[in-house]
Formats: C-alpha cells, sequence, structure tokens
C-alpha cells in the first residue's frame, strides 16, 4: 500500500515555462542581429565626435542611413516585431496601462502632445521637423531594454524602433494601445 505514495511523492514538480521568455529572446536575437548588420555598414564611417555643426551631423545620418537601407532593402514591417513579439508589446503595454502607474503613464504622454496623422515605413527616415514623442518612463521599464543606439518611440497609434544615429525606423507595431487610448 506504501508504494503508490511513494511514487507520486518523488514525481517531479511540472516545471513552470514563461510563455514571453522565448518571444522576448526571439525578439533580442532580432534586435542583435539588426545591430550586427548596423555595425558593419557604420564601418569606414566617420562618426562626427566634438561637433555642433548640423551640416556634418547630418551628412552623417544620411550615410549611415543609406548604408543601413542598402544593407537591408527588403526590410519590412514585422522583420523585428515578429507576430509573436508585437503580441507580447500589447501585452507590456496594456499591462502598463492598466496597472498602478497607468494613470501617471497617460498623462506623462498626453503633456507631451501626441504625434497624429503621420504615414510610417521601415527604412523611412524619421520624418524632418516631426517631434519625438516621449516615452512616459514607467512604460519603458515595462518594455524589453535595447542598446543605446536604437529607441522606441510613439507616433499616433503605432510603436516605432528608431535607430538614433541614422534617424531611421528600423520597424514599427501598427495600432497599439497607446497611452492615449481610453
Amino acid at each position: 500500500m506504501l508504494a503508490p505514495t511513494v511514487a507520486v511523492a518523488q514525481t517531479k514538480p511540472a516545471e513552470r515555462v514563461n510563455p514571453n521568455a522565448a518571444v522576448s529572446s526571439d525578439f533580442e536575437k532580432r534586435v542583435a542581429e539588426y545591430m550586427k548588420l548596423r555595425q558593419s555598414a557604420q564601418s569606414g564611417l566617420t562618426t562626427p565626435k566634438n561637433t555642433q555643426s548640423p551640416t556634418q551631423l547630418t551628412e552623417y545620418q544620411h550615410e549611415l542611413g543609406d548604408r543601413i537601407r542598402s544593407a537591408r532593402p527588403q526590410a519590412q514591417q514585422g522583420d523585428l516585431f515578429t507576430p509573436e513579439v508585437a503580441d507580447l508589446f500589447r501585452h507590456l503595454v496594456s499591462q502598463s496601462l492598466n496597472g498602478p502607474r497607468g494613470m501617471q503613464i497617460r498623462k506623462s504622454y498626453q503633456r507631451a502632445e501626441p504625434i497624429r496623422g503621420v504615414h510610417l515605413a521601415v527604412n523611412q527616415a524619421y520624418p524632418d521637423g516631426l517631434a519625438l514623442q516621449s516615452m512616459p518612463p514607467s512604460l519603458l521599464l515595462n518594455l524589453p531594454k535595447l542598446p543605446k543606439e536604437l529607441e522606441y518611440r510613439f507616433v499616433d497609434h503605432e510603436l516605432i524602433l528608431r535607430d538614433i544615429a541614422a534617424n531611421l525606423i528600423v520597424d514599427f507595431i501598427p495600432d497599439l494601445a497607446t497611452p492615449s487610448t481610453k
């Protein structure tokens, strides 16, 4: 009579698996691949240092952007933000907006004058003269960390991944519930 009890007691508990870990890891891998491509595109290009010259900075930005576009001519929406990654981001943003700091995030977002009515495309330069919507820090804490060369930005109801030095839209998630959504 003791045998079944001992068998049950020796069974390993089911391992808990974080279903988002694999998706997050896939996103990090895709970002790392982009960074490798970016580094290759940047090789041989002189980075302006200690300059206040807008001309030099703009020339560098355009050259880097052109090189990256040439290195990934077939780039399209969803290359980094795959449907699974986009679903994860939707969940993370929703979690932040509906969490204890949701109201604070919405107020922060509204103070920054949200951008509306802009058409975006992958490999497109972020439009000149268009303000960069600041990202609520409480929201950023809930998103996967990026290398210092990349940043998240909201443009209307889209979350973009922007290459800062190249001023390039690397990818975006359309129709994301942004903090302006009630």
